[in-house]
């Protein structure tokens, strides 16, 4: 337990966290997109301010799947999660 605490801590990011990043960085070119969080298990939560980038965002991060597939084929990604912000 408290090595868990002391990596929540240092900051340092999991596999499934710094691939996860790799693909927000490479998709984060859409203006009405932020980042929210990258969860432990690589899961990446944006906001949405509108839907009409919604699509878009998410065929890159698709892509970018594909992608990392091609050196990790085994590579299990969770769906990213867009939260619309409230109007």
């Amino acid at each position: 337990m408290v090595l868990l605490a002391s990596g929540c801590l240092t900051g340092a990011r999991s596999m499934a966290q710094e691939l996860a990043f790799q693909r927000w960085r490479r998709c984060s070119t859409f203006s009405t997109i932020s980042i929210q969080r990258i969860e432990l298990d690589g899961r990446v939560v944006v906001t949405a301010d509108g839907d009409s980038q919604r699509d878009p965002f998410l065929q890159c991060m698709d892509a970018q799947v594909r992608e990392q597939r091609r050196s990790i084929p085994d590579l299990v990604v969770p769906e990213p999660v867009v939260v619309p912000l409230p109007r």
